[in-house]
C-alpha cells in the first residue's frame, strides 16, 4: 500500500485513467478517496 500511495497516487494527477484487472476503468480521483478504507482492509 505504502508504495502504491507513494508511486501512483503520489506522482499522477487525478484525472489519470486506470484499468484495474477487475471491475470498471476508473481515475484516480475517483478511487483516492478510497485509499484509507483500503489501508484499514490491510491491502
Amino acid at each position: 500500500m505504502d508504495g502504491l500511495e507513494a508511486q501512483i497516487f503520489g506522482r499522477l494527477p487525478d484525472h489519470t485513467w486506470v484499468y484495474p484487472g477487475h471491475g470498471d476503468d476508473t481515475t484516480l480521483g475517483a478511487e483516492r478517496p478510497h485509499l484509507p478504507e483500503w489501508r484499514e482492509r490491510g491491502w
